[in-house]
């Protein structure tokens, strides 16, 4: 019989921690935001978007999402500036269009008109070809150590085609198949 062996190490202990944290599978998603007009400098675009795996529904009745960003992150300013957001589940297929949304502000930029995109009843891009989105207002912005949850209201859901989802794990995009 096979026993597990693990091996102890502080919390504080860092490379250990982000080590065990790489090797959890996460979904990716495109989190699409349009901002508040008063946050934004004359000019700058309201529609923006960033790659997250920190993403959880956190309850059914009524219906919350959670996204986590990093505090010193533009994701943090677009979740902090957000009128609404869309959390966009990204299918296997649409590994670039996570690559491009990771990208700097210019970038993403044009990620905006180079996609066929359409907007929720709250204006907000949503990415076509993924296997749903979720469209949320913010709720609660949670300081959470270096991080900074934000807890969206779920006003629609877009259903997409169901699909093998695009994973994150290990530094590495990934797939996951399973049987229906």
């Amino acid at each position: 019989m096979n026993t597990l062996e693990f091996q102890a190490f502080s919390a504080s202990d860092r490379d250990a921690y982000r080590r065990l944290a790489r090797g959890w599978a996460a979904s990716v998603t495109v989190v699409t935001v349009l901002r508040r007009p008063e946050t934004v400098a004359p000019g700058a675009p309201l529609q923006d978007g960033f790659t997250a795996t920190g993403f959880l529904t956190v309850s059914i009745d009524p219906p919350i999402v959670l996204v986590s960003a990093t505090n010193a992150s533009s994701a943090f300013e677009m979740l902090r500036d957000a009128a609404a957001f869309a959390v966009n589940l990204l299918a296997a297929s649409q590994q670039h269009v996570a690559d491009r949304f990771a990208q700097p502000q210019e970038r993403r930029a044009e990620a905006f008109t180079e996609l066929a995109s359409h907007r929720d009843a709250n204006g907000v891009t949503l990415i076509p070809g993924s296997l749903g989105a979720f469209s949320a207002t913010p709720r609660q912005l949670v300081p959470a150590g270096d991080h900074t949850l934000c807890l969206g209201d779920v006003t629609a859901l877009h259903l997409g085609a169901i699909n093998e989802p695009l994973v994150y794990v290990n530094r590495g995009y990934g797939r996951v198949t399973y049987e229906r």
